[in-house]
């Protein structure tokens, strides 16, 4: 018998991200962002900070750093010769 699973308890990607623009009347119909400021820094779930980033209305904020940071600290392991 399979689970029947009632709650999402799924941790959702989080990106953070600088406003740079805000979209033209029509161009996102379906988001509301009146809310928000250009300039101002928000944590927001990835889906909708893509959609910003990829629309050209947004930029990534601080990840590349800790990106490369934990790549850094990483000890692989090379098959021995």
């Amino acid at each position: 018998m399979a689970t029947k699973l009632t709650e999402n308890r799924t941790p959702e990607l989080r990106l953070r991200i600088r406003l740079i623009s805000l979209p033209a009347p029509g161009e996102l119909d379906d988001i509301s962002l009146e809310h928000y400021h250009v300039g101002q820094i928000y944590v927001l779930p990835s889906q909708f900070a893509t959609l910003l980033i990829l629309s050209g209305h947004a930029e990534l904020v601080g990840q590349g750093q800790a990106r490369a940071e934990a790549a850094d600290f990483s000890n692989p392991r090379f098959p021995k010769k």
